[in-house]
């Protein structure tokens, strides 16, 4: 019985590192489709306005779907603003 346990516990943990990486994986697919599809559109944007692009374009594709609504969660994760940094030239260089 022990061992039928553990097989059925570490059947439970692969199953839900499998749904992990599908979930990473279809949000890779979708920034690959959406960078392929939106290229001239992306480019012509700044950082900030390209994320927010993208934020939209995931809740257009994904928002409906309960099915990939860990998806969404990822890409929303993924495309949060950020705060950038400025280069400050060193003096005396």
């Amino acid at each position: 019985m022990s061992a039928n346990s553990n097989l059925t516990e570490a059947l439970g943990v692969l199953d839900e590192k499998l749904q992990s990486l599908n979930v990473m994986m279809l949000a890779n697919q979708f920034l690959v489709d959406a960078l392929r599809d939106h290229e001239v559109k992306l480019k012509a944007l700044d950082a900030e306005g390209a994320r927010a692009f993208l934020r939209q374009f995931a809740r257009v594709k994904f928002g409906e779907d309960d099915a990939n609504e860990e998806v969404l969660t990822q890409l929303m994760q993924i495309l949060t603003p950020r705060q950038s940094a400025d280069i400050i030239p060193v003096p005396g260089s």
